[in-house]
């Protein structure tokens, strides 16, 4: 088994890399210390693999097929779109009314845009006292903006529905 192992060290050259031909700090696995990281911490279908948008998206569309369930293509054709924090606009119309940072808001649709709910992430967890509130507040912000956008009773959109506080 020995013989087919042949290490020729007079063939490996000494002294530094070409310029140019050496592995960048990415290539490598480890920084040259030895104590970067080596792989990915936790797989990637474990749960704490997921990033907080990733997690906040689930619950969004979580929410929307449990409507989708009663309203059908209704819910469907909606644009739903995730966003951190309201937009200056936003926040500027509702200091003016003296109203809270909005969970959500919404836009009527037009000929050829649909009807849109956009929905603020960083609002929401900070109105959760606990992680465990989080998939109901996120699913009242939706009923809350469907009931406007349609103009009915939030009660009507959803059964279960009850207002937060």
């Amino acid at each position: 088994m020995t013989e087919n192992l042949v290490t020729d060290l007079d063939s490996v050259p000494l002294g530094d890399p070409a310029p140019g031909t050496g592995r960048g700090f990415m290539a490598r696995k480890r920084n040259r210390h030895g104590r970067g990281r080596r792989g990915p911490i936790l797989d990637s279908l474990l749960p704490g693999a997921r990033t907080r948008e990733e997690f906040f998206e689930d619950l969004l569309i979580e929410s929307a097929e449990r409507l989708a369930d009663r309203w059908g293509s209704r819910v469907t054709a909606i644009d739903f779109r995730l966003m951190l924090v309201p937009n200056t606009k936003v926040l500027t119309r509702v200091a003016a009314e003296g109203n809270r940072v909005p969970w959500a808001t919404n836009r009527s649709g037009r000929p050829g845009r649909p009807e849109r709910i956009t929905v603020y992430r960083r609002p929401l967890e900070q109105a959760a006292q606990v992680p465990a509130e989080l998939p109901e507040l996120v699913h009242m912000a939706i009923v809350e903006q469907l009931a406007d956008l349609w103009a009915m009773d939030p009660q009507t959109i959803d059964p279960s529905y009850h207002p937060w506080g």
